[in-house]
């Protein structure tokens, strides 16, 4: 089954960055300072300076200082250096796992950084006031280095950056649910519930009810939606007991929600359990309100499940709440061919035929009705129409975009031109009354005879899609 949320990745970007606790970012911290001469119960051990502390931070501040990239990166691994020396000659010095940490960090290496951190705050606790500063920090800037690429589409490289931030911090949701949609998206299943997971038992944490409102209601907002994102990425790897309950109680908890309801009744089909599905699809059908792309939905749900004359309903009425939308009427027609009602199909048939000229399934299932109700002459000559045409369109397919606007997919199939032969064919798209809201014009050139050449073709528009058709123009 497909999932809901593939054009969702940017709206965790949405959320401020600032940050949510301050602190220090300096390179050495070093023995000196009110925090390495407080004492007492809870302090843990105190930092102490050595030869090998001292040069992690001269290397650390020379870092800083660096002209270049490449100068910088010297100066880390020199601070790294001399930090694992001081951890090896006193592994209890939590001044030498955060000298490791800040060194790790300029390397990038943000796992490594994050142990070290870890470390050295366990040894002395009371660290973790500058490190929660230093730490959300770097996630910051990481986050605000992977925006980019999600903006771009290229959510390998996002998920990178993401990735450090999780290591280096974990004292916010925004990667968690950014990554689970990032995963999502690229189909690996497992990361992306892993993510989903962190991000809700974070939402459970004592960590959120120490923050202010208004950043709760944020992040309350960023993971409202990742239930049943969690369900989708259980259902598209086939793991239908566990995606089902999820299903099932948000179907319940929002009952007039029609993906949530066809959701459910997928699943349940793909377990077996048609009865129940069917059940559902029928219930569906009884809801207020419903869209031509919601009754088309439940159409396929019905096709599916093999009940063609239900599919031919739901196909019906919504060619009914859209007038032009073709796909609607070519499955309304495929439905009834399939139901062997063939006493309906003509009519509906002219219907698809009127918005899509060149289609070769829709001359050969009205020619078939036809022939089936004793009008062989009839027949006979729609073969002949779809025979004196010189290209064919098949495949077509409509996918609507929530803010408005759409693409249409398909093939052209060469009958009698010669290869190379450029085509033009011009989209005219429409509201649900049938109005036309504008047109696209695509030119396809031939291949050899019978070869299909793909194409595809973008009505940008703030006006929502409700159906669409062409016709043959060059």
């Amino acid at each position: 089954m497909k999932l809901r949320y593939g054009l969702v990745l940017v709206m965790a970007l949405g959320f401020g960055l600032t940050g949510c606790a301050s602190g220090g970012g300096g390179g050495g911290g070093g023995g000196g300072g009110l925090m390495a001469n407080i004492g007492g119960a809870g302090a843990g051990i105190n930092p102490r300076d050595t030869d090998n502390t001292r040069a992690a931070e001269d290397a650390l501040d020379a870092a800083e200082n660096a002209a270049s990239e490449a100068e910088a990166r010297t100066h880390y691994q020199t601070a790294a250096t001399a930090a694992q020396a001081a951890i090896t000659e006193d592994s209890q010095n939590p001044l030498a796992h955060r000298l490791a940490a800040m060194a790790a960090m300029g390397l990038g290496e943000y796992e490594a950084a994050s142990g070290h951190f870890d470390q050295a705050q366990e040894l002395r606790p009371l660290y973790e006031f500058d490190f929660v500063g230093i730490r959300e920090a770097a996630w910051i800037d990481l986050y605000q280095q992977a925006t980019p690429h999600v903006q771009s589409g290229n959510y390998e490289a996002a998920a990178e950056y993401f990735e450090d931030a999780n290591a280096i911090y974990q004292g916010r949701p925004e990667a968690m649910v950014t990554l689970s949609q990032i995963y999502a998206q690229l189909g690996e299943h497992d990361r992306a519930v892993e993510n989903m997971d962190a991000a809700l038992a974070f939402m459970e944490s004592d960590e959120v009810a120490q923050m202010d409102s208004a950043t709760v209601a944020g992040w309350q907002e960023s993971v409202a939606d990742l239930p049943l994102l969690r369900a989708q990425v259980l259902a598209a790897s086939g793991r239908y007991e566990e995606a089902v309950g999820t299903y099932r109680q948000l179907a319940a908890e929002n009952p007039g929600d029609v993906e949530l309801q066809r959701g459910l009744a997928a699943i349940l089909m793909e377990m077996g359990n048609e009865a129940e599905a069917t059940q559902i699809y029928n219930d569906m059908l009884t809801m207020d309100g419903l869209s031509s792309a919601d009754l088309f939905s439940i159409g396929v749900g019905f096709y599916q499940s093999s009940d063609y004359e239900q599919a031919a309903n739901a196909f019906r009425a919504a060619a009914e709440a859209s007038v032009n939308d073709r796909d609607a009427i070519e499955m309304w027609a495929r439905s009834l061919q399939l139901y062997e009602n063939n006493a309906d199909i003509p009519p509906v048939a002219d219907r698809w035929i009127a918005l899509d000229p060149n289609s070769q399934n829709a001359y050969l299932i009205l020619a078939r009705a036809q022939n089936e109700n004793g009008d062989g002459a009839a027949a006979g000559a729609t073969i002949g129409t779809f025979d004196a045409l010189d290209v064919a369109v098949n495949d077509l397919q409509l996918r609507r975009f929530p803010s408005g606007g759409a693409t249409v997919s398909g093939s052209l199939v060469n009958k009698k031109l010669s290869a190379g032969t450029s085509v033009s064919i011009r989209f005219t798209f429409y509201d649900d009354g049938g109005s036309p809201i504008g047109t696209v014009t695509e030119s396809v050139s031939t291949g050899q005879t019978d070869m299909a050449t793909v194409f595809e073709v973008q009505f940008d528009s703030a006006e929502q899609v409700g159906g669409y058709g062409y016709e043959i123009v060059g």
